[in-house]
């Protein structure tokens, strides 16, 4: 069963860019806190714009399930329908959403609000 989130990122002007995360939504902090370490919040909204492009994410920086040890990886949906999310719609329920995760584009804070 998938547990549908939305990830975003909030600019110093109050724009919210996010997209839709179709499996494991309720235990993301850990991963994004470790996207974010990585590839900055630069990083992530380049990955939310090109996510939004092809309907969302299917599973975001999940490691993969072969016992043998390699980096997480992100998986995007391929829909052929852009599927933005913005600071007017964040908060919505989008197919179910259990969980809303906004990172600070400045600060890279996380605030996680669950359904």
């Amino acid at each position: 069963m998938s547990t549908h989130a939305v990830l975003g990122v909030k600019y110093p002007d109050g724009a919210i860019a996010g997209c839709y995360v179709h499996f494991d939504g309720d235990s993301m902090c850990p991963r994004i806190a470790d996207y974010v370490k990585k590839n900055t919040t630069t990083g992530l909204a380049v990955l939310i714009t090109e996510a939004q492009s092809v309907g969302g994410i299917r599973s975001f920086h999940c490691p993969p399930s072969s016992p043998v040890k390699m980096p997480a990886e992100t998986e995007l949906l391929d829909n052929d329908e852009l599927y933005a999310i913005d600071e007017i719609n964040f908060y919505d329920d989008h197919m179910g959403t259990s969980a809303w995760y906004l990172v600070d584009y400045d600060t890279g804070d996380l605030v996680v609000q669950h359904r």
